[in-house]
């Protein structure tokens, strides 16, 4: 089981699970902050992480805030950074404000294996059955 270190600021919440399975660690938001409608916000959740060598913390959109609320976030953390985790949420329903209460989640980070890769320049790619099509070129 891979290990991480966690350092909270005053007022902040050490990330959660709700379940052991998850994937995601829910982060919350130590203040109350408003997304206005059609906007977006940064949240500094006062959340410090030591994600190791060879891997990655990806922040991705709670279900639950994408579905219902239309309240996305992304984001990637670098192992080797370890400064507050800052999340910009991006309040997609112009003219409808969003208020998140302190303690709320608002996002949740992934931790994911790096593998080692290197990129090498050719002068042409191997034939594939989907080539260059791509936006929606595989149908409805």
């Amino acid at each position: 089981m891979l290990t991480i270190n966690v350092v909270l600021d005053d007022g902040a919440y050490m990330p959660t699970k709700a379940h052991d399975s998850d994937a995601g660690w829910d982060l919350r938001t130590p203040v109350d902050v408003v997304v206005p409608g059609g906007s977006s916000a940064t949240i500094d959740t006062g959340v410090h992480v030591a994600v190791p060598d060879g891997y990655c913390g990806l922040v991705v959109s709670k279900s639950g805030l994408n579905v219902k609320f239309d309240m996305t976030s992304t984001g990637l953390l670098d192992a080797g950074y370890t400064g507050s985790l800052k999340i910009k949420l991006y309040n997609h329903r112009k003219g409808n404000d969003y208020a998140f209460k302190a303690g709320d989640k608002i996002t949740q980070l992934v931790i994911l294996p790096i593998p080692a890769v290197q990129m090498v320049q050719v002068s042409e790619l191997d034939q594939t059955e989907r080539g260059d099509q791509g936006f929606g070129s595989s149908g409805r």
